[in-house]
């Protein structure tokens, strides 16, 4: 059987879209397999292609971990279209637009898996806990919703994310994870020597810079803020472009409304 992983193919900024009163058929032929929640994918792994650890619909995430979605689809056409929504208590938190890959017959494919990270953590969302859900949509339509819980993380977090970091030194999301986490703990000056060290091994991350500048216009600091996010606007090539430069376009214009 031919089968593939593949990650997301564009991200686009959510537009809220109330839930229809009944689900409309997935594109003729196309079968959604399944939809798992797991902790993380092995880095060793492409995008759920080794080892996962899933996990129960319902279950609790705390806002340090990484967890993904593998969404799994059968007889699907190159370019099908599905659109992967992520739900807070609020509302729409984002929305990712995502079609199968070419191939280089003309067969549909037997299956296909892709993985969407469902990161809060260094972002405006870490703070909303409670129930979300996952949702997978075709046709702006709803075919399968997965609720789970997002939980606040305790101190002893940050040391099990410090020990994946002197683990594996040279890894720029490990630094960035950490500074994120410390950040949420108020730990701002350990917070921002690990975010200047995942940009330094990684420069060209939006996340990383949106993060920081985050962290330094708390601080009151809206000169080195205002670089951040203006770095984070000028990087693109990221399936996530569309959503960070959202979330930066968004504090500049906070910070601008403040002087």
């Amino acid at each position: 059987m031919l089968t593939a992983v593949g990650m997301l193919v564009a991200l686009t900024a959510a537009i809220p879209i109330s839930p229809p009163a009944s689900a409309q058929a997935p594109p003729a032929g196309v079968q959604l397999a399944s939809v798992v929640l797991a902790h993380g994918v092995k880095q060793t792994s492409a995008f759920g292609q080794g080892d996962v650890t899933p996990v129960d619909p319902g279950t609790a995430f705390i806002n340090t971990d990484l967890p993904y979605a593998l969404i799994k689809v059968t007889s699907a056409p190159a370019g099908t279209p599905m659109t992967l929504r992520l739900v807070d208590p609020n509302g729409v938190a984002y929305s990712v637009d995502v079609s199968t890959p070419k191939r280089r017959d003309t067969k549909p494919w037997q299956s296909f898996q892709f993985a969407a990270p469902l990161y809060i953590l260094g972002t405006d969302l870490e703070g909303i806990t409670g129930m979300w859900h996952f949702q997978v949509l075709t046709n702006s339509q709803v075919q399968s919703d997965t609720p789970f819980q997002w939980q606040s993380a305790t101190p002893l977090a940050l040391s099990n994310i410090l020990d994946a970091v002197n683990a594996s030194p040279t890894d720029a999301d490990l630094h960035w994870r950490y500074g994120a986490a410390l950040a949420l703990f108020n730990h701002d000056a350990d917070a921002v020597n690990q975010l200047q060290d995942a940009i330094r091994l990684n420069p060209k991350y939006a996340l990383y810079h949106i993060t920081l500048g985050r962290l330094y216009e708390r601080e009151g600091k809206n000169a080195q803020a205002t670089s951040e996010f203006q770095a984070a606007l000028g990087i693109h090539g990221s399936f996530y472009d569309a959503v960070f430069q959202g979330w930066a376009h968004a504090h500049l214009n906070h910070l601008r409304a403040s002087h």
